[in-house]
C-alpha cells in the first residue's frame, strides 16, 4: 500500500502516558519523537498499524531479546488510542546524539574515532547475528552516536529477521534499502526475476557488507560505487572494484583500509566470516594505532572551501575541470566569514553522483520556473499531473523493476486526507479577471463589518499563527540529494478534480504539479495542515510514483504568495477551511 506516514503528533501530545516534545525522525510507517514520562527523556516510536502490519510486534520481539550497549534499548510497548488502537507505541531509550552521517559531517573525526564507532556497530551485530537476529538495514541512519561519550547504537530492527519469523512481503528480495543491497542480493534477483515465488533470505553476510559500505562513507566522505541511474550502480557493485580507502584518502590508515575491503568482497565467502571477526580485526588495528590516527580525517572547511550559506553546488567550470581534492567536514564559515564580492574563491567539488545531469535539470528547471511562475498568479484553474499507472496485480514490482534494478525504497498506502465539496453545491463563479489580494482582504472586511454591525457580533477572533517548528531529521540533505534547494517554490495541487474544497486540521496532502528538479511529477507530499485565519501546510514527508520516499521540510503557499492559504468563503470553522485546490511549495530550512 502507498501513501504518507501518519502526520506529527503536535508538542503537549499525551500517549500513553508519554508527553510529547518534538519530531526526531520520520520513516516510512511511523514517526519517532522525543517524549517524557515522569521527567525522563525517551524515544517514542509511533507506527500506524494498518501499515506495518507484524514489524511492529517483531521489533519487540528483537529488542527483548537484545540486550547489549550498542544496540538501543527498549523500555515497553503497547498500542494507543487504548479504546481503538491505530498506532503501535514503543517506549525506547533516548539516544542523545547524531545520526552517523551527521555527527562525522559535523565532528570531522580522526581515524581512532571512526574506528571505534566502527567497532560498536560491529559489536552491535555481533550479538544480534550471536541471536539469530539479521538487521537487513544497516545503514547511517540507522546508527546513533551519542554526544556525551561517542558510544554508538544500532537502532531501527523494524524489517530485522530471525529463524521462525514470516516475510514481511510478497518481493523477491527482503524490505531494504536499494544502495545497500548486498552484490548476491542482486544476482539472486536478477537470476530469479522471472519466478514471482522466488524468495532472497538476507543472512549475516549482508549485515557485513552494508557495514562496509557505512564503513568506506566513516573513511573517505564517499560512496564506493558509482551510477547514473540505478542500472548503472548495480553494474558496478556487481563488477566495479572499489577504490582502496587509503588511496581515496590518504589519512585513512592502511590496516583500516584493508579491513574495510575485506567487507567489500563480491562473493560472500570472500567476505570477513562473521561480525567477532570483525571486531577482534578492529580491535588488533586500534591497539596498533600511532599518533597520525588522531588527525582528522578529512580537511576543515576553509577560505578557499566557502560558499554562500545554503549553496552546495559546483560552477560549471568547476564540473569541467573536477580537480581531486580531500573531502571536507566539520564547522562551515559563517557567512560573515566568507570573503566579500570581488574576491576569487576556490570551491572544492565533493565526488557526487550525476554531475552533469544535475546540471542539465537546473537548466530546465529555470525555464520551467519562468512559466511556472507567469501560471501561478492568476487563480485560474490548472490541468492535474497524469496519474502513474497502478500495477497490474498479481506480477511483482521488483520483477518488473529487475533489470533497472529501481525497487521501491519501503511499502506505503493510499490515504484519504481532504475532503471535497459536496456535488451539488454550487461552485463560487471565477472573477474573468484576478482579484489583487488587497481589494479581496478588504471586500473581506467590509463584508464583516456590515453583518457584525447588524447583527451586534462581539469582536472578531484572530488566530494566531502556529509556533515555529524545526524540520525532520534529515529532510535538507534528502531535498539537496532530489536536486531541491533551500527557497525553491513549485506549483502543487491538493486536488486534482476540484477547483475549491474543504481540508480538515490534522493530516494532508498535494501533488506535485510537474517535475521539479529530480523529484518527478506526481509525487505525494504529505504532513500536516494546520487551519487558522490561513490555512498553514507544513509538509514532511514525499513519496514519489515509484514508490521511493524520504522526508523533505515544504511550507504551502498560496498562489497571491502568502504564506499559507487563504480561506474563502462558505466555511467559517475553526478547525476546518474551503481553500483553492491549486498552491505553491517552498523548501525551507525551519517551519516559521
Amino acid at each position: 500500500m502507498r501513501g504518507p506516514p501518519p502526520a506529527a503528533l503536535s508538542p503537549g501530545a499525551r500517549v500513553l502516558g508519554y508527553t510529547v516534545e518534538r519530531q526526531l525522525g520520520q520513516g516510512g510507517f511511523g514517526t519517532v519523537y522525543l517524549a517524557r514520562c515522569e521527567g525522563q527523556p525517551f524515544a517514542l516510536k509511533v507506527l500506524h498499524l494498518p501499515r506495518v502490519g507484524e514489524r511492529a510486534e517483531r521489533e519487540v520481539s528483537i529488542l527483548t531479546r537484545l540486550r547489549h550497549p550498542n544496540v538501543v534499548g527498549i523500555l515497553g510497548h503497547g498500542y494507543w488510542p487504548v479504546a481503538r488502537p491505530r498506532f503501535a507505541v514503543i517506549a525506547m531509550e533516548y539516544v542523545d546524539g547524531r545520526r552517523l552521517d551527521d555527527w562525522a559531517d559535523a565532528e570531522n573525526p580522526t581515524a581512532r574515532q571512526a574506528a571505534r564507532v566502527w567497532l560498536g556497530v560491529a559489536r552491535a551485530l555481533a550479538a544480534a547475528h550471536a541471536d539469530g537476529v539479521v538487521h537487513r538495514d544497516v545503514k547511517e541512519g540507522n546508527v546513533m552516536v551519542r554526544a556525551s561519550d561517542g558510544v554508538a547504537k544500532l537502532v531501527d530492527f523494524g524489517i530485522g529477521d530471525y529463524a521462525g519469523a514470516r516475510d514481511l512481503t510478497a518481493d523477491i528480495l527482503p524490505p531494504g534499502t536499494l544502495d545497500y543491497r548486498s552484490p548476491e542480493a542482486w544476482r539472486f534477483l536478477r537470476g530469479h526475476r522471472e519466478a514471482p515465488d522466488a524468495r532472497y533470505t538476507a543472512g549475516p553476510a549482508d549485515d557485513l557488507w552494508a557495514l562496509g559500505l557505512v564503513a568506506y562513507r566513516l573513511l573517505t566522505a564517499r560512496f564506493p560505487f558509482d551510477g547514473e541511474d540505478p542500472a548503472s550502480l548495480t553494474e558496478a557493485i556487481l563488477t566495479r572494484a572499489p577504490t582502496p580507502p587509503h588511496e581515496e584518502n590518504t589519512r585513512v590508515p592502511r590496516v583500516l583500509s584493508d579491513v574495510c575491503l575485506r567487507l567489500l568482497e563480491k562473493a560472500p565467502e570472500a567476505r570477513t566470516p562473521s561480525a567477532k571477526a570483525l571486531c577482534e580485526s578492529l580491535e588488533d588495528a586500534l591497539r596498533g594505532a600511532d599518533a597520525a590516527w588522531d588527525v582528522p580525517l578529512c580537511d576543515a572547511y576553509a577560505e578557499d572551501s566557502a560558499t554562500t550559506e545554503g549553496e552546495d553546488i559546483d560552477s560549471f567550470e568547476q564540473w569541467m575541470n573536477e580537480p581531486r581534492h580531500r573531502p571536507r567536514r566539520g564547522k562551515r564559515l559563517s557567512p560573515k566569514q566568507v570573503p566579500p564580492p570581488g574576491t576569487t574563491v576556490r570551491v572544492a567539488p565533493a565526488k557526487s553522483r550525476g554531475s552533469l545531469r544535475a546540471w542539465a535539470t537546473f537548466v530546465v528547471v529555470l525555464v520551467l520556473a519562468g512559466a511556472a511562475w507567469g501560471v501561478g498568479t492568476s487563480r485560474t484553474s490548472m490541468p492535474g499531473p497524469v496519474r502513474q499507472e497502478v500495477a497490474t496485480p498479481g506480477k511483482s514490482p521488483q520483477a518488473d523493476r529487475a533489470a533497472a534494478a529501481a525497487l521501491p525504497a519501503a511499502l506505503q498506502e493510499d490515504s484519504v486526507t481532504v475532503t471535497t465539496q459536496p456535488k451539488d453545491t454550487p461552485p463560487i463563479p471565477l472573477p474573468s479577471k484576478p482579484v489583487k489580494k488587497g481589494m479581496r482582504t478588504m471586500a473581506r472586511a467590509v463584508g464583516a463589518a456590515a453583518v457584525c454591525s447588524a447583527l451586534g457580533c462581539p469582536g472578531a477572533q484572530v488566530l494566531s499563527p502556529p509556533p515555529p517548528e524545526p524540520c525532520p531529521v534529515g529532510a535538507v540533505k534528502a531535498m539537496e540529494k532530489w536536486g531541491i534547494k533551500i527557497g525553491d517554490k513549485h506549483m502543487a495541487v491538493f486536488d486534482l478534480d476540484e477547483r475549491y474544497l474543504t481540508v480538515q486540521d490534522g493530516p494532508g496532502q498535494v501533488i506535485l504539479f510537474s517535475q521539479w528538479a529530480d523529484m518527478p511529477g506526481d509525487t505525494v507530499l504529505s504532513g500536516r495542515l494546520i487551519v487558522r485565519d490561513h490555512v498553514f501546510g507544513r509538509l514532511t514527508w514525499a513519496t514519489t510514483p515509484t514508490g521511493d520516499s524520504f522526508p523533505v521540510c515544504l511550507e504551502v503557499y498560496d498562489t497571491t504568495g502568502d504564506r499559507g492559504m487563504l480561506r474563502e468563503a462558505g466555511n467559517d470553522s475553526p478547525s476546518s477551511a474551503r481553500i483553492f485546490a491549486n498552491a505553491y511549495v517552498k523548501a525551507v530550512r525551519e517551519f516559521q
